[in-house]
């Protein structure tokens, strides 16, 4: 079987667009901004908002004894949609599209990436790609709306019987592998003049892919089993770097598997790819996977690397948790409701407490220095990863975890992160703790030299490329005003 000349015919045949699909008061893209817990009106930043539905073909494939790629079926058809945000006045913008592999854990889409860059995109001119990935996302947008949604198409042509099963990760005579095709058509359509119809018309110049948590995990499987397919089937890159938030411990089978149920992943074991390529652990990941993969996360290695064939870095974030689940950009709780999906859980206990660690400052940073890893060639900075100790993480005497991406929050201290609690329904939180006023005037000898140290180390990373200058200012406000309420 000739699998890279039936992979170029495929990847290289161009979706059928569809779209901007029209917008009512009563029906509208799910995740649309106007619809969010706060809800953000991108008009006032000069941004559009628009969703279109992609239909073409793609391949089944399967992976070898020896870890190669076969292809079980060929030229399924398919339809799915992206909700996409770019600005209206091309000059403002920066030639950049962040495609994002929409999250489906909870069963309905998620744009975990938006969430974490949103701010950054509107004030920098970026393009903003989401793409739903999974077949239990789609059905979650047919129970959102019928109409809008009932052509979207994830069969792998096969009839199974009815009813459906409901609260599961997979549906029987669904595809969930179509994807990986679907992705290497939205990469390729984006670089022509139909795709830039879809994004305001602004040439896509670079194109960045991410994922997060189980979309973490699809990404390195794409990463691992098509980047270098890819590049022997086409003429130009399709994406010019990978970005893993959350997740880069773990990946997924090439196809759907045939038991329902619970979300299964596995652990990390990637090819290298030559692509630029950053990965991220939230330490709060480091424990949160372990529900879903058997084996142990902790003591995964990965190499960094910036060589011909294998240009990785990877960085663990010490004190973050694995998500903001009180983000007010998420899916408005009444809208969750209408998707028939799993509500979050936000019960004011947990919200009282929760671990606000803003890991948002350092993956916009770390999308910056990916940029000119791809753009100028200059791969960024090594880190080590979090301290281990035997079978944990090594902390100091505050708490905090010893090693990783450093921060002005953990190095110069006023509180105890605690990035997971397992033990909880909503372990993906974390928790925090704050220093008492005192404990916090004998440490740094009053919150003027407080403020002082962190305004310098906030200052420091600015200067070295980890943050913004906004998030500088950010950051700098914050150690302000939560000063302010300690007692």
């Amino acid at each position: 079987m000739d699998i890279l000349g039936i992979m170029k015919k495929t990847i290289n045949g161009i979706p059928a667009v569809e779209g901007p699909i029209p917008v009512t008061d009563t029906s509208y893209p799910f995740c649309s901004m106007k619809h969010s817990r706060i809800p953000l009106d991108l008009e006032q930043y000069g941004y559009a908002e628009e969703e279109y539905f992609l239909s073409g073909y793609a391949n089944i494939y399967d992976v070898t004894a020896d870890d190669c790629l076969t292809i079980v079926k060929e030229n399924v058809p398919y339809k799915n949609r992206i909700l996409v945000r770019y600005p209206r006045d091309k000059k403002k913008a920066s030639g950049r599209v962040y495609v994002d592999i929409l999250n489906a854990t909870q069963g309905y889409d998620i744009e975990d990436l938006w969430h974490r860059i949103s701010s950054w995109c509107l004030e920098n001119g970026h393009v903003y790609v989401g793409i739903t990935s999974k077949p239990v996302s789609v059905m979650s947008l047919k129970n959102f709306d019928y109409q809008r949604y009932k052509e979207l198409n994830w069969s792998n042509g096969e009839m199974v019987p009815m009813p459906t099963i409901a609260k599961s990760a997979t549906i029987p005579g669904t595809e969930e592998g179509l994807f990986w095709d679907m992705l290497s058509q939205l990469g390729i359509l984006l670089r022509t003049e139909k795709g830039r119809e879809c994004i305001g018309n602004i040439p896509a110049e670079y194109i960045y892919l991410s994922g997060q948590s189980q979309s973490g995990a699809y990404l390195n499987t794409y990463v691992s089993y098509f980047d270098s397919c890819i590049k022997k089937c086409c003429d130009q890159p399709v994406y010019n770097g990978y970005f893993n938030i959350a997740g880069a411990l773990v990946q997924r089978s090439v196809r759907q598997q045939n038991t329902v149920g619970d979300l299964k992943l596995l652990p990390r074991n990637m090819h290298p790819s030559s692509t630029p390529y950053i990965c991220i652990t939230c330490e709060g990941d480091l424990y949160l996977f372990n529900q879903y993969v058997e084996g142990d996360l902790l003591n995964i290695k990965i190499e960094n690397s910036d060589t011909e064939n294998n240009k990785c870095r990877y960085y663990e974030i010490p004190g973050a948790p694995h998500t903001n689940v009180v983000c007010p950009l998420l899916p408005a709780i009444e809208e969750i409701d209408k998707a028939s999906a799993k509500r979050p859980y936000l019960d004011s206990k947990i919200l009282d407490h929760i671990n606000d660690f803003p890991a948002e400052y350092y993956i916009r940073g770390l999308l910056e220095k990916l940029h000119i890893w791809a753009a100028k060639g200059i791969a960024p900075e090594v880190i080590e990863p979090i301290c281990r100790s035997e079978n944990d993480l090594q902390r100091n005497e505050f708490g905090n975890a010893i090693g990783g991406l450093r921060s002005p929050f953990l190095d110069v201290p006023i509180a105890t992160y605690i990035s997971s609690t397992p033990d909880h329904p909503e372990g993906i939180s974390g928790k925090m703790k704050y220093f008492s006023k005192e404990k916090i005037e004998n440490l740094y000898g009053s919150v003027e030299k407080y403020l002082e140290k962190f305004k310098e180390y906030t200052l420091t990373q600015l200067k070295e490329g980890w943050i913004s200058k906004t998030d500088a200012e950010r950051m700098i406000q914050w150690s302000k005003d939560v000063i302010k309420n300690i007692e």
